[in-house]
């Protein structure tokens, strides 16, 4: 389409292409829309290595699970084939029994080295390895703490030992002098009633 534009003096010849603007209209919105799909896929692009990161530590963590369940899986069947999955409380005969072979009491007590604690651990330890429930049992007087055992019998209920020479511990309680009104001595010692032993807290580990 052209248009005759006239002015004082001279005249001029316009001429407007009009497919020629509505190409450069489109080339413009091309252009946008490029411009605007380019940085879809950016972040399409972005949101792809996230998701690859993602995916990386959940199959870290599945491999994780994997490997804890095996292990755990593997401790049970150790277990179940062993004495300790099959722990069963004693009767008072096999307690004694037990106690009269066991060794423990023949150990040197050392100060902070294997001391009444040591002593505790061995013989439950002992115990468990027989079949035997046995309880790790910290009697505190106070701020000082002392380990014995114990046993749930079958027919006597609750009986306690002190571990490092094999004698009874009877009427276990709170409030009690613990050397002189719990201990049975066997006749190789003799203890004192001393305001210290009194007992504050007596805590039963199985």
């Amino acid at each position: 389409i052209s248009c005759i534009v006239v002015s004082a003096g001279a005249t001029y010849y316009v001429v407007e292409d009009r497919k020629q603007i509505e190409i450069n209209t489109l080339k413009e919105e091309y252009g946008d829309g490029i411009a605007t799909l380019s940085e879809i896929l950016s972040s399409c692009e972005s949101d792809r290595n996230n998701l690859t990161i993602e995916l990386s530590t959940t199959e870290t963590m599945v491999e994780n699970l994997n490997q804890s369940l095996q292990e755990n899986a593997s401790e049970l069947a150790e277990l179940r084939s062993g004495n300790k999955y099959d722990l069963h409380d004693p009767t008072y005969q096999e307690f004694l029994n037990f106690m009269a072979q066991d060794k423990t009491n023949e150990e040197e007590y050392i100060d902070d080295v294997f001391d009444c604690e040591h002593f505790a651990q061995m013989f439950n330890n002992n115990a468990e390895e027989l079949g035997l429930r046995c309880a790790y049992v910290m009697v505190n007087f106070g701020s000082v703490g002392h380990a014995i055992a114990g046993f749930n019998t079958t027919d006597e209920g609750m009986v306690y030992v002190e571990v490092q020479n094999d004698e009874l511990v009877e009427n276990l309680e709170v409030g009690k002098d613990y050397w002189t009104e719990c201990v049975v001595p066997n006749g190789n010692y003799y203890y004192e009633d001393a305001p210290d032993d009194t007992i504050t807290d007596i805590i039963i580990i199985w």
